[in-house]
């Protein structure tokens, strides 16, 4: 195996792959290993989901300990638990289908509808169901309809502007399970792209689960979406899809078109990704996977990969400001080159490294008010039309709330469609309320609408709230003409850092409102009046 690539799993996550599906004398030492480091009380998700794995590697060494019973209890649930879940998942396909809805069960759910065995082997949080992009907001609205609930979304406020930016599922039940399935429109959290969600449609496969008609992806595309989905920060999730590569393997790895494979994964920028993840299961499982195929993913990268995974290492909450614009830096950079990085390469590698620039500007820390302009061309000049005719909240905003919407970027952008008289500008009122902690006085920020300077504000508590900001905004673009506001924090604050909760989200400014022009266009609960 290359040396190139670093382990991508850390040691207690590598320990529990290993004694969950290594081989011989390796997974029974794995196996010791955990029992001995850690009491089986505080078990994790990673634990329980894969406990029947691990039972069966004792089973196999003949080890029994004072946890045996508890733990083979644990076994007996997974079953029970997956199958009671599949419910759910029948009567969304049912309603989905009865609305002219095409839904594809990913994931977990389609490797139980390949083998149902494994529904007794493995745990699944939920199952994932994806549709297109465009059936998404009706998707919802028929999940709702057939008494589906949303668990930590309100999605009846969602706009068309939340489907397009960086949510990309929601959890949904009928049963009171929590988290029965997740309904999602993008098969990979990071990939906004259309055309993957078309492909995997088009190969998708009919299949049962527990003698239901379902649809499930192509061989080599359900493989691609779990070797591409996890970075090395997310350790559970790395071990979750890497169990989920070797069960689809075991189970019809003779079967797999490993050329299909690679396009799918370098086409759509994942190559990194799924290289990482291959190397975890080659590592163990050499026999599993093609000879020199992890080299020749980890090479379709240009300069910089090792520094992309190692920053990506570190939680998205944890990154420095230089650390996350190194990662949209390389990830774009690395999007522009779509074949093994070659030596003519090397003279491309200037003008790609300018475009990665403008693609990632927003995460550069200098330098911020022409920045802040940037941003403003760039999302005035975006060429892709606005759906829908409410306040377009495209970048840089959180999901929405009762009364409003949190920002959760450094920079985030406001657009609203405007139609009638033509004119050159108008009034924007914002009604925000920022974020202060306890011991701020006052919320920095910046404000430009494309017309003058850029305005300076600062919020403090003896100002009424929700605070106003007036900003002269230029109306642009030519069939659809917009207005575009762009925001600048300068003092966000994470509510976990001062234990006010388990709030991770970067909190800037809370919108309650905005008009144009004296006429509201959002209000408290999301919608215009």
């Amino acid at each position: 195996m290359t040396a190139k690539l670093p382990t991508a799993l850390n040691p207690r996550f590598l320990m529990l792959f290993q004694a969950a599906l290594g081989e011989g004398q390796g997974a029974i030492d794995a196996y010791r290993a955990w029992r001995a480091s850690e009491r089986l009380d505080a078990a994790d998700e990673v634990v329980y989901r894969t406990m029947p794995l691990l039972v069966a590697t004792a089973d196999r060494a003949g080890i029994v300990d004072a946890d045996t019973k508890r733990m083979r209890g644990v076994v007996k649930h997974v079953w029970l638990s997956n199958a009671t879940r599949v419910r759910d998942v029948v009567e969304a396909c049912a309603a989905l289908k009865a609305a002219g809805i095409a839904a594809l069960l990913i994931k977990g759910g389609a490797l139980f509808a390949r083998d149902a065995s494994y529904m007794a082997k493995r745990m699944t949080g939920d199952y994932d169901l994806l549709v297109r992009r465009a059936d998404a907001p009706r998707a919802i609205e028929v999940l709702r309809q057939a008494a589906f609930r949303s668990h930590g979304m309100r999605v009846e406020l969602f706009s068309e502007s939340d489907f397009d930016r960086d949510i990309h599922a929601v959890a949904m039940s009928r049963a009171g399970l929590s988290r029965a399935i997740d309904l999602h429109w993008r098969a990979l959290f990071w990939l906004d792209d259309e055309s993957f969600t078309d492909e995997l449609f088009r190969t998708a496969e009919p299949a049962s689960l527990l003698t239901h008609e379902v649809l499930i992806p192509g061989l080599a595309e359900h493989l691609a979406i779990a070797a591409m989905r996890p970075e090395p920060a997310d350790q559970k999730e790395m071990v979750f899809r890497a169990l989920e590569v070797v069960h689809v393997l075991q189970h019809a790895g003779a079967e797999v078109d490993w050329d299909r494979f690679r396009a799918i994964v370098t086409r759509y920028n994942g190559s990194l990704f799924a290289a990482q993840l291959l190397d975890v299961v080659a590592r163990e499982l050499p026999k599993l996977v093609p000879e020199g195929l992890v080299e020749q993913l980890w090479a379709y990268a240009p300069p910089g990969k090792s520094i992309e995974i190692a920053i990506r290492t570190i939680p998205r909450a944890r990154r420095t400001q230089w650390q996350q614009f190194g990662v949209a830096f390389l990830t774009s950079l690395r999007a522009q080159f779509k074949a093994p990085f070659g030596f003519l390469d090397w003279l491309k590698l200037p003008r790609a490294a300018a475009a990665a620039f403008d693609a990632s500007l927003v995460h550069f820390p200098l330098f911020r008010n022409a920045m802040l302009k940037r941003v403003w061309q760039q999302a005035a000049s975006a060429t892709p039309p606005l759906r829908g005719k409410g306040v377009w909240f495209g970048q840089g905003f959180s999901i929405p709330e009762d009364e409003g919407r949190w920002t959760d970027r450094q920079f985030a952008v406001i657009a609203v469609p405007v139609e009638g008289p033509s004119q050159a500008f108008a009034s924007v009122e914002l009604a925000v309320v920022p974020f202060l902690p306890p011991g701020a006085d006052s919320f920095r920020f910046a404000a430009y609408g494309g017309a003058g300077e850029v305005l300076q504000v600062a919020a403090g508590r003896n100002d009424p709230m929700p605070f106003k900001l007036a900003v002269k905004a230029a109306i642009v673009g030519q069939d659809r003409r917009k207005i575009v506001v762009a925001l600048r924090m300068l003092d966000t604050g994470r509510p976990m850092d001062i234990g006010h909760s388990i709030d991770h989200r970067l909190l800037g400014l809370f919108v309650t409102s905005v008009s144009i022009d004296g006429a509201p266009v959002f209000t408290p609960g999301g919608v215009a009046p």
